[in-house]
């Protein structure tokens, strides 16, 4: 009779091994994750921005045809006015606030225009945007066509 039998196992050290490959492989796979969550952070902030940027823009597009606009340099606000309702956009540090709407966007330079021609205030029928460096320098420009009735008054 045979006492001695050998049993197949693994011995400690093998054991070891696997366990130190096993946990560099899950270190290596939660810095990937880590790294793939904050770039889809990332992709979101920018589609969240560009989708704010699209609503001024179409904003803008809307009042510019729909009321007769002002703008005063010194309250930072353009006041849009017509028979039926009026819009008054504030220009703040971070964003814009149109009536009671919030737009998250940082305006660095305001420029207001009637017929071609710069100013400061008063009536006008363009307007161009640079938005904050975080949005690479993106401008906005939006204007309107002047009919017979503003050259009239």
């Amino acid at each position: 009779m045979q006492v001695n039998k050998k049993i197949k196992a693994f011995t400690l050290s093998e054991m070891l091994v696997v366990l130190v490959i096993s946990g560099i492989i899950i270190t290596i796979t939660i810095l990937v994750l880590g790294l793939v969550q904050g770039q889809i952070r990332n992709v979101q902030n920018i589609y969240n921005t560009d989708t704010e940027i699209r609503l001024l823009e179409r904003t803008l597009w809307g009042d510019f045809n729909k009321f007769n606009l002002t703008y005063d340099n010194n309250n930072e606000r353009i006041l849009g006015t017509s028979e039926i309702d009026t819009v008054v956009y504030h220009f703040r540090n971070e964003y814009i606030v149109r009536n009671i709407d919030t737009i998250r966007t940082t305006v660095i330079k305001k420029k207001i225009f009637l017929d071609g021609i710069e100013v400061t205030s008063g009536a006008f029928d363009a307007l161009e945007l640079q938005l904050s460096k975080e949005i690479k320098n993106k401008k906005l420009f939006v204007f309107k066509k002047n009919d017979a009735t503003h050259y009239m008054n």
